[in-house]
This record gives structure tokens, sequence and C-alpha cells, in this order.
């Protein structure tokens, strides 16, 4: 359940029976939800009642269902991913078996970007990676891998080449700063090429083909998933959207066997 009592709402005559606010955290394990009762409005108890005490299994369906591949985030939600009010999904997701998939775009009222919002889409399209950048490092620092290390997390339609530079400057922050997470008991870019998967699309085109190779590498080759994006407009025709100098074996990895091997499909 996820519930905080704050202060009493100013103004209330009897403080001890005041209501107050609440948002989503970790209730304290030595209370109940009929102990806050009498501090709580009837909106906020109906409100409860409904879903504070709902199950964890309630979120994701058990193992071996075949219906469902994993679970879906969009990415610009109202918090950042490693925001313990997500933790129950993660545990949930991991029993279950399925990894999280997070999906580029989202309605949480959000700009894409940290200052405001932008003025046109191709401003939009490109600061999906900035967005989600931000969510990953909020995973990884937040310490849920290490509560999590069963974890899975596919990032989808966001490109891939910013994913070596962000486990760069994180692997360069963390050495001058670990004492603030010690509950990192590696460093960042370990996390990051352990528990990620990217899909393809939209592909990303260098100057140097190989460029887009050593990023690739640096991802891992079993970790990459080729996605189309068919019908959109600016989909990747899988003729011809993977560099043509890639073996026919991480060739066939991309297009159907990470996959096969990551949702259990085999």
């Amino acid at each position: 359940m996820n519930i905080e009592v704050r202060q009493p709402v100013h103004g209330a005559k009897d403080s001890g029976k005041a209501r107050v606010g609440i948002f989503d955290c970790d209730i304290h394990p030595k209370s109940s939800l009929e102990d806050l009762r009498p501090y709580l409005s009837n909106r906020w108890w109906d409100y409860l009642q409904t879903y504070g005490q709902r199950q964890r299994h309630g979120y994701v369906k058990r193992t071996g269902d075949r219906r469902f591949a994993h679970v879906l985030f969009l990415s610009r939600t109202s918090e950042l991913l490693g925001k313990r009010r997500y933790w129950p999904i993660f545990e949930a997701a991991v029993e279950a078996g399925f990894p999280i998939g997070v999906h580029v775009f989202g309605s949480s009222g959000r700009p894409m970007s940290n200052t405001g919002w932008p003025s046109f889409y191709i401003e939009e399209i490109t600061e999906h990676s900035a967005s989600l950048a931000a969510s990953v490092t909020s995973l990884i620092v937040e310490g849920v891998f290490e509560r999590h290390p069963e974890l899975k997390i596919v990032l989808i339609e966001a490109g891939f080449a910013w994913i070596p530079s962000l486990g760069w400057r994180l692997d360069q922050n963390w050495k001058r700063m670990r004492d603030e997470v010690p509950h990192l008991r590696r460093a960042p870019s370990e996390y990051l090429r352990e528990h990620f998967w990217v899909s393809t699309q939209p592909m990303e085109e260098a100057e140097e083909p190989d460029h887009v190779l050593d990023v690739m590498a640096w991802i891992g080759w079993d970790k990459i998933l080729f996605a189309s994006d068919y019908p959109h407009w600016d989909f990747d025709d899988p003729f011809v959207a993977l560099p043509p100098s890639l073996s026919e074996e991480r060739r066939n990895k991309i297009y159907s066997g990470n996959a096969k091997a990551l949702y259990r499909l085999d």
C-alpha cells in the first residue's frame, strides 16, 4: 500500500483529527489502513479501499500466461522510473518472469525536455532519448537492480547511440560520488549492460558506419532487438535497416534470436 501521512491541513480546528495529504510511498509496516481512517477524507478512504490494498499480482499476470510478453511502461511517467512507487510492479514482473518494456511517449503532462515544451515535432522525437536517459539513470542509481537482480528492461523506439555515453558519464560521476549511493555495488555501466535491451528503431545512421557497429558492440550483440515501427510513415525497412557488414549470425540474433531468448518464445 502506498501512503504517507503528511502535515495536517492548514487551519484545521482539531489537529489530532485533521485530514492529511497523501502520495505514493510505502506505509509503515506496523501500521494498517484502518489506523489511518480517522485522518482521511471520505474521498481518500474510498480511493484507498479500492486501490490501496490491491494485491501485487493484480498488476501482472502469472508465469506461463502466453497471452502476455512484457509489462509496458511509457517513457514520460509522472515520476522517474526508479522511484519506489513502481517497485511492486517490478517485483511482480520478476516473479511472473516478464521483462519491463518502456516505450517512448506518454501522457504524464510533463514536457519531453527538462526546460519546457518544444515547438516542433522534430524536437519531440529527438528528445525521446534524453527523457528516457533520465529514467534509465534513475533505475540504476535508485538501486532497482540491487533489489531485483533478475529484472530486464527493454527500451523501445528511443534509438541506442546515446547509451554508451550515458554509461561513461555515470561511471565517471559514480567514482567521485559513490559514497552518496553506497547501495550500488558495481559501476553503473555494468547494470546498464546487464539489465537493458534496446530496439533498433529508429536505426542509428552515422557518417562512419563503423561507429554504429562500435555502439552496438558496447551494448552487446545479444541485447539488440529488431523493430520496424511499421506501418508508421518513418518505419525501418527490415531489408536495409541493419548495417550491411553484419555477419549472418549477428543479423539472425538481432532479427529474431535475441527476442526469442528474452521473451522465451522457443
